[in-house]
């Protein structure tokens, strides 16, 4: 994915101008394709990080016996536990709300054509 979205950014007049400034190629590569190939990667590590902390891993939990939130929310669909179950929803929502704000952050870092308001 960051190989594609590499090639889609080298061919931008952005990169372009780089070159025409007499800017390095490694400069070119870091500061500029980098930064800006980096967004989609930032956004699926953001939300899927956030998932499995949240409680998304029930099946691996629950096939590996581990102990967490998701093998706890296993156990109350299992037992119809209501109240566990909300408290479960709650904390991975919680979650998805603060790794979408940390990735929101991290655009403005990667992209200077965002800023955070």
């Amino acid at each position: 994915m960051l190989r594609g979205n590499i090639l889609d950014v080298i061919n931008e007049d952005f990169v372009r101008t780089a070159k025409a400034k007499g800017l390095s190629s490694r400069q070119i590569m870091v500061k500029h394709v980098l930064r800006a190939s980096l967004i989609p990667i930032v956004t699926l590590f953001g939300l899927d990080f956030a998932s499995v902390l949240g409680g998304g891993a029930i099946i691996t939990e629950t096939v590996y016996s581990l102990q967490g939130v998701g093998y706890y929310a296993f156990q109350s669909i299992a037992q119809q536990d209501l109240p566990p179950l909300m408290g479960v929803t709650l904390y991975g929502a919680a979650f998805i709300v603060v790794f979408s704000t940390l990735v929101d952050v991290a655009y403005a870092y990667l992209d200077p054509r965002i800023r955070l308001t």
